[in-house]
């Protein structure tokens, strides 16, 4: 059985980090600020990398999880070749494409009071540290080119820790050992090494809490209640929104509450769909045309934020108020964002899809939605 609605999930974890974007880009550095306080919402779009790798850990887990032995299909190498070939084609051409056009068109390489900063000027460090996955390890190469990738590269370096760490864990002394030493690991990476925080280490137990998740609904006999899930959805969002300065700062615990929320909602909804019971939830996540842009949110992640970017950069010069320029950032630039990425999409990603997404794909092509 595949679950559609993880890819609604995904599709709206992506939606709300180009929000989020948007709004940081907004006027010069922390000029958003200014914005009527119910812009604060938008701040959850910063958790949606921990819901991303929430559902990495799911969906990667499903196969393994109906092995009687827990192991990958394929073996280790197999398995990273798989996850080298669905991530790493579409993470160098975007990078590979933005660095180009920042070295090339006059005043991209500068810095010019917005959040556009952190991009550049691009270094050395920063060019060869993104060629190696590893410029999360450092604050001044991990927001260069292209700021969400830093993301990228955590994620492909946890997924060497899920055969070689997590799963022989499982195997030796179960599933919840192997989550808890997870979630403790990734804390303690965190208090000895602050320095390397800009990785966010602690997502090794989000990515453990979606490998929960996925073999609780294969193999668990606890059945998850709703009203449960909306409780601990609710615990961890309003903080997140309400207080965002103190969750950002307290991201190692506010993004673990968050991801053992997710973790939980993709549980109850996953035994909902295999009983035949959907809820209103799921005809929200499970809509086709949420469904659709869950398929090629990779490349939504991956191109829009430079491209808000710089329409930042192009509107500065005109005196408007902020409001009307965030509006401006958001009626237009992200549809052509969200129109250049789904173009991405339909020339590089989706050639290194998954079977699953592919099929999800034909499925939504045969209704006519693409």
């Amino acid at each position: 059985m595949t679950f559609e609605f993880a890819d609604g999930l995904r599709a709206i974890a992506a939606i709300g980090v180009v929000l989020f974007h948007t709004y940081t880009y907004t006027g010069l550095s922390e000029q958003n600020q200014l914005l009527p306080v119910v812009f604060k919402i938008l701040n959850l779009g910063d958790f949606a990398v921990a819901i991303f790798i929430v559902l990495s850990g799911f969906v990667l887990m499903l196969p393994v999880a109906t092995s009687p032995d827990l192991y990958l299909r394929g073996g280790i190498g197999e398995y990273l070749k798989r996850r080298a070939r669905r991530i790493l084609p579409p993470y160098y051409a975007a990078v590979g494409g933005y660095l180009v056009l920042i070295l090339l068109v006059p005043g991209l390489n500068e810095e010019t009071g917005t959040a556009w900063d952190s991009k550049v000027p691009v270094t050395i460090g920063g060019v060869v540290s993104h060629a190696l996955l590893i410029h999360n390890l450092s604050p001044e190469w991990g927001y260069q080119i292209d700021g969400p990738t830093w993301s990228v590269a955590t994620e492909w370096q946890i997924y060497f820790a899920m055969p070689l760490l997590l799963l022989p864990l499982w195997r030796r002394f179960g599933g919840r050992a192997a989550v808890l030493t997870a979630i403790l690991l990734g804390w303690a990476v965190h208090f000895l090494f602050p320095q390397v925080d800009l990785a966010h280490f602690w997502f090794v137990g989000l990515f453990a809490l979606g490998m929960a998740a996925s073999w609780h609904v294969r193999r668990g006999s606890v059945r998850v209640r709703g009203g449960f899930v909306v409780a601990a959805l609710l615990v961890t969002l309003v903080p997140a929104a309400a207080a965002f300065g103190l969750m950002h700062r307290l991201a190692w615990l506010s993004e673990t509450a968050v991801g053992a929320a997710v973790a939980l909602l993709l549980v109850w909804m996953a035994q909902r769909s295999a009983s035949d019971e959907k809820t209103w939830a799921h005809s929200l996540l499970e809509w086709n045309p949420l469904v659709k842009v869950g398929n090629w949110s990779y490349s939504l992640y991956l191109v829009h934020s430079p491209i808000i970017g710089i329409a930042n950069l192009i509107l500065l010069p005109w005196p408007m108020p902020l409001v009307a320029r965030f509006a401006l950032l958001a009626c237009v630039a992200m549809p052509i964002a969200a129109a250049i990425s789904y173009g991405f999409h339909r020339l590089i990603e989706r050639r290194f899809m998954t079977s699953h997404q592919r099929s999800i794909r034909s499925t939504i092509s045969s209704q006519g939605l693409i």
